[in-house]
């Protein structure tokens, strides 16, 4: 049977010479095209932002097409700071340090953690929905949109969930920190679903805290999880170097009394 993919048929379409990007602008060096001369990122020239920004401010710049303004620029690396470390607890840096004592290539650590860290489990693979979902229910009541929610579905809400068993109290604590410095429309209507949901055992969760903030500073849902992975890599980073120089001895490990092995009971009429 030969796949569908395997016909491969050409449709006549002729593909651009070159990319276009609204995003940088090199200036070729005139003694050789293949570089640089200069580089504006949005309009912006390049060394400049390098003088007069945080990185924070550039990342906005990057994404947004504009410099953030101040109310704009304290929220956003608010957020990034927010999400910078998921902590040693966490599956991702959990990933990180196992690369880092097992001396895995330095440059593979961030990849292997970053890989983990895009599941669902504390990670950012609902950010998208969960932003979507924002977009298109923060207009009405979050009373409301609680009511019309069936039972069995309310543990599936994306940016809301469990961790290990319990609503997360210290996504709790950030986002009741970043609503009270800055309101927002979405982060309210998320804080006030929050607090009807935790009486059923649901709270928010990391990614609802990021997708609600990034919705409120008007970024688009495709961009939310890529930048929650962004803003954690320093963190998954830091754990994974950290025992990059440590001996295995240093990682935890179950001593043989934690362990239970059955005996399995060969046939008797069973030959090797």
């Amino acid at each position: 049977m030969t796949s569908p993919s395997a016909e491969v048929r050409s449709r006549g379409d002729e593909f651009t010479p070159r990319l276009a990007t609204k995003i940088t602008q090199e200036v070729p060096n005139p003694e050789n095209p293949y570089q640089a001369q200069s580089v504006r990122i949005h309009g912006y020239d390049h060394t400049a932002l390098m003088q007069g920004c945080e990185v924070s401010d550039v990342i906005y710049l990057l994404f947004r097409g504009e410099l953030p303004n101040p109310q704009e620029r304290e929220l956003f690396r608010e957020l990034s700071i927010a999400m910078i470390n998921p902590g040693p607890r966490h599956p991702a840096s959990q990933a990180s340090i196992t690369a880092g004592v097992g001396k895995t290539i330095s440059v593979n650590v961030l990849p292997i953690a970053l890989t983990v860290y895009g599941g669902e489990f504390d990670g950012v693979a609902n950010v998208e929905d969960a932003m979507r979902l924002y977009r298109r229910n923060a207009c009405k009541p979050a009373a409301i949109f609680a009511s019309t929610i069936p039972q069995p579905q309310k543990g599936d809400l994306a940016g809301f969930g469990t961790l290990y068993g319990d609503p997360d109290l210290y996504a709790e604590q950030l986002l009741q920190q970043l609503l009270e410095r800055h309101g927002g429309q979405v982060l309210t209507w998320v804080w006030d679903l929050h607090s009807r949901l935790k009486p059923l055992g649901i709270g928010i969760q990391k990614s609802g805290i990021c997708a609600a903030v990034l919705c409120d500073l008007g970024f688009q849902p495709r961009q939310g999880s890529g930048l929650m992975q962004l803003f954690a890599a320093p963190g998954l980073l830091a754990q994974g170097l950290e025992f990059a120089n440590k001996p295995l001895t240093s990682m935890l490990f179950e001593p043989d009394e934690n362990y239970h092995i059955e005996k399995i009971e060969e046939d008797a009429d069973e030959s090797c």
